[in-house]
């Protein structure tokens, strides 16, 4: 059994490579898991297979990364986030339902090109209270569903917000592992399988835990910023290419 599943992950080298140095740029610079990897998995897999894939990892990620920080947490927050949420992710599941695998493509790419655009342009505080929290849950619940990553509007709310670093960090660590986790429990609720993400996770989880220790290992000696920038262009590069070649065809 062992060696049948030592050559499925030979099998996963590439996808795999994808996610091992997502997780070390997570590690080193805190930027998402989620936003990086997605569109470069969409070059391997169907984006209606990335999605549910990509929410295991984050959410395994998350859990184990939540249960340390959950007494750091503003769960004030959280509470109203995922609230939003839960309105938001019916509307997404039907989105994802209808929408069809080139459009998920573009979609995906132009959410993380807006959400680029904006984290770098957006200099403006937006005032942290139950309502904005609560339209943020929402636009997070709906993009968690349809295109895996409730990251982007949560980033852009709080891009300037006056909470330490450490409630930041432990702040979205429980919100994200609640709203993935909520998004799996949707897919299934709603029928649609999640067996064939499961069998593509099984393959991909070493490479995200060895990608987060080495990353945790060498966060003291990386240049963060310019680690940053090269993330940007390599997901500018990756998002425009994906839109292009889907509406070439």
């Amino acid at each position: 059994m062992l060696t049948a599943y030592l050559a499925g992950v030979e099998g996963h080298l590439a996808p795999a490579l994808v996610i091992f140095f997502s997780a070390i740029l997570q590690s080193i610079t805190g930027f998402g898991l989620v936003i990086v990897a997605a569109p470069l998995l969409m070059i391997f897999y169907d984006p209606k297979l990335t999605v549910p894939v990509m929410l295991l990892l984050a959410c395994c990620a998350n859990f184990f990364q939540g249960l340390f920080a959950l007494r750091t947490a503003n769960l004030k927050l959280v509470f109203w986030l995922y609230l939003g949420v839960l309105c938001g992710q019916p509307i997404g599941f039907w989105a994802f339902d209808h929408a069809s695998s080139a459009m998920l493509k573009v979609f995906i790419s132009a959410i993380v090109l807006f959400s680029l655009g904006t984290m770098q342009a957006l200099h403006l505080r937006i005032r942290e209270c139950p309502r904005n929290s609560y339209i943020t849950g929402i636009f997070s619940g709906f993009t968690s569903i349809t295109a895996g990553m409730g990251g982007p509007p949560f980033l852009i709310y709080l891009a300037h917000s006056r909470m330490t670093v450490e409630v930041m960090r432990a702040t979205c660590f429980v919100f994200f592992f609640l709203c993935n986790i909520t998004s799996l429990t949707s897919y299934e609720l709603g029928g649609l399988p999640i067996a064939p993400a499961l069998g593509e996770f099984v393959y991909l989880l070493p490479a995200l835990v060895l990608g987060i220790l080495i990353g945790h290992a060498a966060f003291a000696y990386v240049p963060k910023a310019l680690i940053r920038r090269l993330i940007f262009v390599l997901l500018y590069v990756t998002c425009i290419y994906t839109i292009v070649s889907v509406l070439l065809h």
